[in-house]
């Protein structure tokens, strides 16, 4: 005669339930990490392919932002009294997709003339939305990135007429 476990088993249906609910919470948070709006719905195979670009294009960000910092580094080692002061303070604007721009600065902490609502405003004032800012201040420098994208399509904005209005600033 056989003894019964004193642990009973779950039914297969109650573990397939648990599955099932484990995986829809798991597309739930990669829909969430995705930043897709609740009214946004996609088939799973869409969403699966939708996180795989975007990883694909953040992997490639993450290599020309390493670039960059390498180039960087490489700059700031020059012993030159003129690269060591082009390098104190720093304001690059580019446009890196259509309608959609980054600015990176480096400015001096004791540069009483900028505030970090002073950079956003003049991006905002450009034509622009804030999309992502990063402010870090590493020693006597405070380092800005910012992401922004055109407020109007149609009109777009102009990337060299915001860095000016930024060297302007920084100066």
């Amino acid at each position: 005669m056989r003894r019964k476990s004193s642990v009973s088993q779950r039914p297969p249906a109650a573990k397939e339930k648990e599955r099932r609910d484990r995986m829809k919470d798991l597309y739930s948070t990669l829909a969430t990490l995705l930043q897709l709006q609740p009214h946004e719905k996609m088939s799973l195979p869409d969403l699966l392919e939708r996180a795989t670009e975007e990883l694909k294009q953040w992997k490639e960000r993450v290599e020309r932002l390493k670039s960059r910092r390498m180039e960087l580094e490489k700059d700031s080692k020059g012993d030159s009294s003129n690269n060591i002061q082009k390098l104190q303070q720093f304001v690059q604007v580019r446009e890196v997709v259509d309608l959609q721009l980054e600015a990176n600065l480096k400015i001096l902490v004791n540069n009483k003339n900028v505030a970090p609502f002073d950079i956003l405003r003049v991006l905002e004032e450009s034509g622009t939305h804030v999309t992502s800012s990063n402010f870090c201040i590493v020693s006597h420098h405070l380092f800005c990135t910012i992401h922004a994208e055109a407020s109007n399509a149609r009109i777009g904005f102009d990337a060299e007429q915001i860095e000016s209005r930024l060297l302007e600033l920084v100066y």
